[in-house]
């Protein structure tokens, strides 16, 4: 059984992965097809009024959700499953300015709380089930309230 504390230095790990960004935050709505395919998962589109939500489901059970502005960004992602999908490519260009501000000491190895001026993530994980979120906060939509990330 995995610790914890070795989970969480796992995903930041994983942040830190120098993979080419196919999509991700900040990118566009074609971007999440890409997202689909590179994980061979199913994909669900909810839209509401002022945005939409893009839920790819993984054949090993993770799922990510893309948030879609009216513009056509992805302006949140998020993720929960037993595995971590590939943050390098979720996150795209945000990832390299979480991946320096994880290196900076935290004190709660159960939770992981990155915020930069452009963006943030927070992540953390219990028995076998992991979960994080990231947003661009000048790109959530008018009215967006951050408890819709999940």
């Amino acid at each position: 059984m995995m610790k914890l504390p070795r989970t969480l230095f796992c995903m930041a790990a994983a942040v830190c992965v120098s993979a080419p960004a196919l999509a991700a935050l900040g990118g566009d709505a074609a971007s999440v097809e890409t997202d689909r395919v590179s994980m061979k998962g199913a994909l669900r589109v909810t839209p509401t009024v002022d945005y939409s939500v893009h839920e790819i489901q993984t054949a090993s059970g993770i799922v990510i959700r893309e948030y879609v502005s009216g513009a056509g960004k992805v302006f949140a992602v998020s993720w929960r499953g037993s595995g971590m999908p590939d943050l390098a490519q979720l996150l795209g260009s945000y990832s390299e300015p979480l991946q320096q501000a994880a290196t900076h000491p935290h004190y709660n190895h159960h939770r992981l709380n990155i915020a930069t001026p452009n963006v943030v993530m927070q992540s953390g994980g219990h028995l076998r089930t992991l979960y994080g979120r990231a947003w661009v906060p000048a790109m959530l939509p008018q009215n967006f309230s951050l408890k819709d990330i999940g």
